[in-house]
């Protein structure tokens, strides 16, 4: 009899499946914000000098330009395409504000970022008309923006003047707080409202749903394309000027390098799915926070900055097979 009724007694609430299900969809959009609180706890506990404010005020200098690109790349991978030229573009970016300085700093800085739109906008044209596929226009582009950001300045390093708008944005604080973070952050605030907000922020996430029931409700899926990544290159534009700020150089053979894996990496771990039709914006920024986290901690741990590339590889995974379990 007692065996009976302990079958037939109910399952405790926090062991149902529904309960489960709903813990593991909690646990898989959380996982990011779990995981940057983790490793700050870890840090402030275990990492010699992190609680250092400047240490702080390093890695917001830092995270500002790739929160940029994140942003514009998680919009990209939200119609399910991809932007790998953004790296090289803030390279381009760069050089033209070295080369332009005879026009004043307010020029030179108008430029970059022009030239940035206009690498975006071209891309965006090769993939909207063209019909390119964007891992190839942007892999061309990424070649194409970097050999001729080397070719401008010769492939070398150009020094900035030591006063001027442009250094005092690579290191102007309020309090730890750098203004190219505050910055970053007003775009992001920007960028979630255009894409929550607007019809071609609508449309950027219609088209990644569905391109082709996109195109049947009579939406420009075209224009749509040539505009998301037309900002993505936007965006690359104006961080490779915080880049360039932060540096005090136009340098075509550092700035950018390697930044798309680490914009494409954020956007992923911070719930963007490579299969579109969803932004997390929020979750970009923190994803961008994690990575740059991660390799402080392993710089001031001595640790070889090699097993931080393999353990944001490591992330990347992970975060598609989350995905991918949550149906």
């Amino acid at each position: 009899m007692s065996e009976r009724v302990a079958e037939a007694a109910p399952a405790a609430p926090g062991s149902s499946p529904r309960a489960r299900v709903a813990g593991g969809a909690w646990i898989r959009s959380s996982s990011v914000y779990i995981a940057f609180a983790a490793l700050v706890i870890f840090d402030f506990i275990v990492t010699p000098g992190f609680r250092n404010p400047a240490v702080i005020r390093s890695l917001l200098f830092d995270s500002a330009p790739v929160i940029l690109i994140a942003l514009g790349q998680s919009l990209a991978i939200g119609t399910r395409g991809i932007d790998l030229s953004v790296g090289s573009v803030m390279a381009l970016s760069s050089s033209i504000i070295g080369i332009t300085l005879s026009l004043g700093q307010g020029g030179s800085m108008a430029l970059g970022i022009g030239a940035g739109l206009a690498c975006g906008v071209f891309n965006g044209l090769l993939i909207a008309v063209l019909r390119i596929d964007p891992l190839i226009s942007s892999l061309a582009l990424l070649v194409a923006a970097r050999g001729l950001a080397q070719a401008l300045l010769g492939g070398a390093r150009m020094d900035l003047p030591f006063d001027g708008p442009i250094p005092w944005l690579g290191a102007a604080t309020i309090s730890v707080i750098p203004v190219t973070a505050i910055i970053a952050l007003a775009v992001a605030i920007l960028f979630a409202f255009v894409v929550k907000r607007t019809t071609p922020g609508h449309y950027a996430i219609y088209a990644g749903a569905s391109r082709t029931a996109a195109f049947l409700a009579g939406q420009p899926v075209r224009a749509t394309l040539a505009f998301v990544y037309g900002l993505s290159g936007l965006l690359a534009g104006v961080a490779g000027l915080f880049a360039t700020a932060r540096l005090g150089a136009a340098d075509p053979n550092y700035i950018g390098v390697q930044f798309e894996l680490d914009a494409i990496a954020a956007a992923v771990i911070g719930g963007t799915p490579l299969s579109g039709g969803r932004i997390s914006v929020v979750g970009t920024i923190f994803g961008v926070l994690l990575l740059e986290v991660l390799d402080a901690s392993f710089i001031m741990n001595d640790i070889s900055a090699t097993y931080a590339q393999i353990l944001k590889a490591a992330f990347i995974v992970g975060a598609l097979y989350l995905q991918r379990a949550g149906g």
